[in-house]
């Protein structure tokens, strides 16, 4: 048998070497899931902006005078949706194209107006200056035949 007096601390030293080495594997652990709200929460931010980008795109596009709006557009106009104030957009014109139909038409008198309608979405934490941290965008074309003499 082992008399307690011939102990020498043996334990308290193992003790003090495996600490440190616990205090380190736990912050590592702690800073990894961290890291992995962090990025579930911008992945949730970027998955709200997409869909606000699409109501913005539907809402412009189903406002009542949106053909007449679209046919008239020049590039520095800018469309915006009545129920997502926080959408910018920009008119990029490419002018008269040939349509982009798959039937030839039988005449030539025929061109299609291509309008590219870019929204911009900013989300994210507000930095100092009140802008967003990101900027999401989405491309819409609207295609529109012409007459042309």
């Amino acid at each position: 048998m082992i008399s307690l007096r011939r102990q020498n601390g043996i334990a308290l030293f193992i003790a003090m070497l495996i600490l440190p080495l616990l205090l380190v594997l736990g912050v590592l652990v702690m800073s990894n899931s961290f890291l992995g709200l962090k990025i579930i929460d911008t992945r949730v931010m970027q998955g709200k902006s997409n869909i606000i980008l699409n109501g913005a795109a539907h809402d412009i596009l189903h406002q009542t005078d949106s053909a007449t709006a679209f046919a008239g557009a020049l590039s520095s106009d800018t469309f915006s949706s009545a129920l997502f104030t926080d959408v910018g957009s920009t008119v990029t014109l490419q002018g008269e194209l040939n349509c982009k139909r798959r039937i030839k038409t039988s005449s030539t008198k025929f061109k299609c107006k291509y309008l590219q309608l870019n929204l911009n979405h900013s989300y994210g934490r507000e930095m100092a200056g009140g802008a967003k941290w990101a900027l999401n965008s989405m491309g819409l074309g609207v295609e529109q035949p012409i007459i042309v003499e």
